[in-house]
This record gives structure tokens, sequence and C-alpha cells, in this order.
């Protein structure tokens, strides 16, 4: 396992520092962290094995960083905290969307680009154990949080399907036995408004009640010409849980949490344009012509790098509530049973103008609600110098998906307005489009509708042992047998034409679409203690990531269900403390053959000819090596510092359209470091200040599958800064930078300028400052 840059170092920052966690309620306040050595400083117990355990003597590759670490560096949610990790790449908005609430995550180099829902992830997300499926949604703000594990590599033993690019687990604050009361208030530019509350009450001496919330406010910081924002925040979120004591061996956790979001559409602009691209041509011609159409005026790009002309599709909501039952049972001194009883509901909304301008080139809205139901149980034990786990997992999930393109909305009627085809052919043997009734115009009618209704199922059955051969060697042995069952309705309209372009449903003499698989996902990982402060592993495993549907079909070709992605994964990695513990080194190496790649491909058919929809026609292979560290100096400094490197490329791409054997990964920059440090200055009394500065860097990253150049990101750096005062154990006043040198960097980018004539970027907030005051009672 791993611990990252940033990850140990806000762990240092400061006793006397609120955070979100209520560790005041646990009496841990008083804590001097600066006198602590760095094995107690870096004592950071995990689950990434779904047992508690120590971060240095467990053979995977994980990132561990604390819910005070997380404050400390600024991060609000794992969009923010991702620049300070290696070799993994968030963003919201994937290809074409432009959410704000969506995870789109990629782990060396694997990764969803995509968030609709007929697609699943290929990086889990785990809240206090509860799995989420969907990409809409995913990104959560930090609430509350303890710690949180970010775990590279196939985790298809323990976590299952759809983590064969690794996993993400947040774990919340658990409800303590004292009573507390924190309350946190940030302000700043772009007229910031966050409040905080957490409150943790006793109700008897076997029962509590704990309760976080937060209401988030900003404006945008890209501006229309016709007033309204992009980029701002408004979000309420939610956290309570109730936790009854049955017995000294039995308890009960009952969980609700809730996030609602109304913000604009993710903030976007356009830096180059094509006034000649070909549907632009296209269309002035048919306007032209027929004379019932104004050409198009030229287009509009930002003159200050944060404006848009963009009129339409700037909305983006959430509403997502969940409930959890958590109950934890010591059957014998070394048995223990864990069930997880859990219910997730989603509904987002996703939309933009991704020509942004006054002219409606293009305008995407994406609406998905999902109901997903899941029980997990899980039993371990140990029997001498065996420890094991046993585990059941079942989900099922309803999605409903509507997308709607609206792309030259007046394109059809133009060519329909025309006396005949362009070429001059007969009107009734048409051999090109234009004139009325053509039916070769029903392809340029693109204003579409696509609607899906899917149901998934999961079920599996999963074991692991670790077996301590001697006072060194130990041996780690799992498996996961998974049984997966999907189906998919679809119907697909051309809005104007009013043309049915597929239809797939239960009531149709084919039914709905379906497709099942049984797919069995080993690891064997051999662990050597060399001594106390050094631990040598390697290890090989694989996963996979669930078949799925094409969700924008038009013909019975583009409507086929793809299969599953294979992942095979070798590791080789050494946990390490030296200079009498003040330096902790932990190096990994790893070998990926990824294969069945879902990609974009072409198949032909004598009805249509050439078309296009996903399929398993890839295979890419990448190694790389990933070092993390961490000093402490001194009782008043302390550094820490990660460096990854990837070499990933295609090896075979078969009958894909998107890519070549030469082309690079989408959003998997070659190499990510980080580096930062904390320095405390005692002053009178209790109070103490502290200054602490992270810095991140990252390499060029492409951020569309064809690479294009003008959807690049180059390479850069990032850098936050906070300085904190902690007036006593009660006050704290901090003030803090993000982007501290103003870095303009994107999130995302598309290139369109062929066919729609605009290429848009998707912006990273620029340098935003703010203060913020903490209340402990």
């Amino acid at each position: 396992m791993q611990v990252t840059a940033s990850s140990i170092l806000a762990l240092s920052l400061l006793a006397g520092v609120v955070s979100q966690q209520g560790h005041a309620a646990d009496n841990q306040l008083n804590t001097d962290l600066f006198s602590l050595s760095l094995d107690e400083l870096l004592d950071i117990k995990v689950e990434a094995r779904k047992v508690v355990e120590d971060l240095q003597l467990t053979p995977l590759a994980v990132s561990a960083l604390s819910g005070q670490q997380l404050l400390m560096g600024g991060h609000d949610s794992l969009l923010d905290a991702s620049y300070f990790l290696p070799n993994i790449d968030v963003t919201t908005v994937g290809e074409n969307s432009g959410c704000t609430h969506c995870a789109n995550i990629t782990m060396r180099g694997v990764g969803q680009v995509d968030p609709i829902p007929t697609i699943d992830p290929s990086v889990g997300i785990y809240v206090d154990g509860v799995y989420h499926a969907r990409s809409a949604g995913g990104i959560v703000r930090f609430l509350d949080i303890d710690h949180l594990e970010v775990l590279r590599g196939p985790q298809g033993t323990l976590f299952g399907k759809n983590t064969i690019g690794g996993a993400v687990q947040v774990f919340t604050n658990k409800v303590a036995k004292q009573q507390s009361l924190s309350v946190k208030a940030d302000m700043g530019e772009y007229q910031r408004r966050d409040i905080a509350l957490v409150w943790n009450q006793p109700l008897t001496s076997d029962s509590g009640l704990r309760l976080a919330l937060s209401k988030n406010s900003r404006d945008g910081f890209v501006t229309r010409l016709n007033g309204e924002q992009e980029g701002g925040q408004d979000d309420f979120n939610l956290l309570a849980k109730y936790q009854l004591i049955l017995t000294d061996a039995l308890d009960l956790t009952l969980s609700y949490s809730g996030q609602w979001q109304q913000n604009g559409s993710a903030p976007a602009v356009i830096e180059v344009k094509n006034d000649e691209a070909s549907l632009i041509r296209l269309f002035n011609q048919a306007a032209s012509v027929s004379g019932r159409f104004m050409p198009l005026q030229p287009l509009q790009t930002s003159q200050t790098g944060f404006d848009s002309a963009a009129t339409l599709g700037n909305d983006n909501s959430l509403s997502q509530y969940a409930w959890a039952a958590t109950i934890n049972w010591q059957i014998f001194p070394l048995l223990n049973l864990k069930s997880i009883t859990a219910y997730n509901s989603m509904n987002g909304v996703y939309s933009r103008d991704f020509d942004h301008n006054p002219v409606n080139i293009g305008v995407t809205r994406d609406w998905q609600g999902s109901n997903q139901r899941s029980q997990e149980f899980n039993l371990t034990g140990q029997n001498g110098s065996l420890d094991w786990l046993l585990g059941l997992f079942a989900f099922d999930e309803d999605v409903a998906y509507q997308a709607d393109f609206i792309f030259f909305e007046n394109l059809y009627a133009a060519l329909e307005a025309l006396p005949g085809p362009l070429d001059g052919s007969p009107l009734n043997q048409p051999t090109d489009i234009g004139g009325p009734g053509n039916p070769l115009n029903i392809s340029l009618d693109l204003d579409n509708r696509y609607i899906n209704w899917l149901n998934n199922q999961s079920y599996a059955l999963f074991a692991q042992t670790n077996w301590q051969l001697d006072s060194q060697w130990s041996l780690t042995l799992g498996g996961r047998l998974t049984y997966e069952r999907k189906s998919q309705q679809v119907l697909g309209v051309a809005n104007v034409s009013g043309v049915e372009l597929f239809r797939r449903t239960a009531q149709d003499p084919q039914g709905a679409i379906k497709k099942s698989w049984r797919v069995f996902s080993p690891l064997v990982a051999l662990q050597y203690q060399y001594r106390p402060s050094m631990m040598l592993y390697g290890s090989a495993s694989k996963g996979f990531k669930s078949g799925g549907f094409n969700g924008l079909p038009n013909s019975p070709v583009t409507a086929q269900p793809f299969d599953p992605e294979y992942l095979t994964s070798y590791e080789l990695g050494m946990r390490s403390q030296w200079l009498d513990n003040k330096l902790r080194l932990n190096l990994t190496g790893f070998y990926i053959n990824h294969q069945d790649m879902q990609l974009r491909g072409g198949q032909s058919s004598e009805e249509s000819g050439l078309e296009i929809l996903i399929d398993n026609v890839g295979e890419a292979r990448s190694k790389g090596v990933e070092l993390e560290w961490q000093a402490k100096v001194n009782t008043r400094l302390g550094l820490s510092g990660s460096l990854s490197y990837i070499d990933a490329e295609f090896v075979d791409v078969g009958s894909a359209t998107q890519v070549t054997l030469d082309s690079k990964l989408i959003r998997t920059p070659t190499w990510t470091s980080s580096l930062a440090f904390w320095y405390r200055l005692p002053l009178a009394g209790q109070s103490s200040v502290t200054a602490r500065l992270d810095w991140a860097f990252r390499s060029k990253t492409y951020n569309d599958v064809f690479n294009s150049t003008l959807a690049v990101q180059k390479a850069f750096s990032l850098v936050n800064a906070r300085l904190s005062w902690e007036l006593n154990e009660r006050w704290n006043v901090a003030a803090f930078v993000t982007n501290l040198t103003d870095t303009q960097y994107v999130i995302g980018a598309n290139d369109f300028t062929q066919a729609f004539g605009v290429a848009e970027r998707y912006l990273a907030a620029p340098r935003q400052w703010g203060i913020s005051l903490t209340y402990q009672f």
C-alpha cells in the first residue's frame, strides 16, 4: 500500500486545527501531532482488503488521505484531490457532457470517458462500503470524512466488476461517545459562502446520533454575454447516522445521506473556430438555395479566456439520497460477520451549448435516473497462521436515461425546402440529399432523442486468505465468481421528421436486448517482511469491466451489446521506513495487459453500409512505477512527495474507427508528481501558526481519443497554499489560495472543428483566495 504525496502532510497539520471530522469528540484535539514520531504520525489504518490493517503491511498500491489532510490541502472533492495523487485522472465532463457532478476516473490508463449509463465505469466508487454504480452523482463533496483510500490496479477479488482500473473508498466518521459540535465557515472570491456543521450527540450509553450538513455557494468564473455564468456552485449536503450497541459483540449503524445541486453547465469556452466546417457549409448552402433560412453568422470565440457567447444548455442539477444499515457481529472472538444493506436513488441532469454561440449548432441535454439496491455479507476469521474472508454480494439496479441532441435544428427543414437533390438526381430515385420527401434527408435530421430503460443485476461469491508461512513470509490467495445479467429497452426518434430511428422494448416481438456473463477473477500475492521497517511483495491479479449496450442506436447493427473488458496486472512493491523512522519510502512497479477494450468500431451492413458502434476491439499494454515518500525533519517541519511514470500503448485496435496503434491513451499523462511541506511556529500559550504549500505537476494529457492537438492539455503545475492560526483548542482562523500561480488548464476538451466548426475547452478554476473560520464546542 502507498501513501500519497500530500498524504501525510496534513496529518501533521496541527493539533489545534479543527477539521470536518469531529476528532474533538474522541478527545484528540489536545494531541500534539508535532511531538509524535513518524511511526505514530503515519499510523494509518485502511480497509483496502475489507479488514482494518496497517497501511505499510498491505500488499496493494493504495494512497490514503485523512479527513484532516483533505481539509488542509483545500480538497473539497475527489476532483480537487486527484491532482496530488499518483497515476489517477478525474474529470466531471467526460466525453460530450458538460456535467459538473459526474465522476469519470482513469487510473494507470484505464478509465471511463463518457458518463452514459449504458457503459459501466472502470473505477469503482464506494462510500462507507456501499458501491455507487453510476458516473452521474459520483463527485460527492467531502463531508465529515474520516479518510479517503485510492486503490490502484484491478480490485476484482474483493470489490468485483468495474474495478478494473482501481477503486476509490470514502469513509465518513463514526458516531463517537462524546458530545461535540463544530461549525466552519468559508468566505472568499467569486462570492464564496460555505458553511458546515458537525454535531455528535450520545443518547444513552449504548446509542448515539451524528449529523453533518453543509451549504456551499459561489459565482461562476465564465460569464456568458447574456449575463449567465458557468462554473458556479450551489449545493446542500447531508449525512446523518444513528448507532445502537446491542451487546458488546453486536452493533447496528443506520445512515442517511443526500446531496442536492443546482449548478450551471461546466465552464467552457471556444478559442478556435472553423466557419468552413462541413456541416456549416452544407447548412449555409441549403439555407441560401431554399431561401427559407438565414445562413449562419461567423462564429464568435472567447476574447478573454473566460467569456462565452452561449445562450442555451446551462443546466446541471442533481438530487441524490441513500440509506444504509450496517451490522457488525463478533460471533466468536476470532469470527466476525459484517452486513451492509443499502439503497441509492439518483436523478441528475446535465446539459451544454457546445458551440458556445448564439446560433444553434449543437446543444445536448442528458437526464439519468437510477435506483440501486445492494446487499453484502463479509465473514472474517482467523485460525492460527491463517486469516480468511468469505463474502457474498448482490446488486440490482434500474436506470432510465434520456439523451437529447439538437444539432443544426433547421438543417433537415432546409433540405426539405430544396427543389430537389443537390446532385440533380430525380427525386423519386435520389442519390443525394435534398428535396421534399427525400428519404436520404433523414440521416441529417440531427434533432434526436434516445430513451433507454436498463436493468442490471450482479451476484458474486468471493474469498481471500492470508497464510503466514513463517515469521517473514506470507501468501495471499483470492478469487471472486461473478454472475451478471443485463437488459436494455431503447427507443430512438428523429424529432423534426418524426421518424423512429430504432426501437427494442419489452412490447416488441423481439423483446428487450439481453446479455449475461459469468467471470472468475483471481489474485495471488507473496509478501516478505525483510525487516520490521521494510516489506516487499509481488502480486498478480485479474479484473473485468462489465459489458453493456450502445445507448444511441440507429439500427439493429448499432444496437448490439458488447462484452466485458479484461485486465491482468502484475505488481512488485516495497514499503519501507529509513533514517531511524524519519523517512517513509514506498515504491511500486506494475505491468498491465488490457484486453477486449470497449472502443468505437465499424461494422458494415447491406442496408446502411458502415455503421459505428461500441465493440470489444482493442488491446493495450502499460508499465510504470510509482514512488511516494514522507519525511518528518523535526518537530516543526515535514515534507512529502510523489513521482509516477507510465508507458501505455495500444498493441491491437482491430476495427476501431477512432484510434490507431500510434494513438496515445486518453487522460493518461506520462508523468505526475507532487511535493508538499508544512511548517509550524508555536506562539504564546496554546496558539500557533502553520504554513502549508502543495505543488503538483502533470505532463501532456490527451483529452480525446483522436489525440487532437486542439484538445491537448500541455504540461502544467498547480500550487495551493494555506496559512493557519490556531488561537486555542476551540478557535482556528486560516487564509488559503488555490491555484496560486493562476495557471489556466482544462479538465476536458473536444475538437469538433471539422464537422461543427468549434473546439471546446472545459476550464478548471483560476486562482481563488478565501478565509476559513472554525469554532469547536
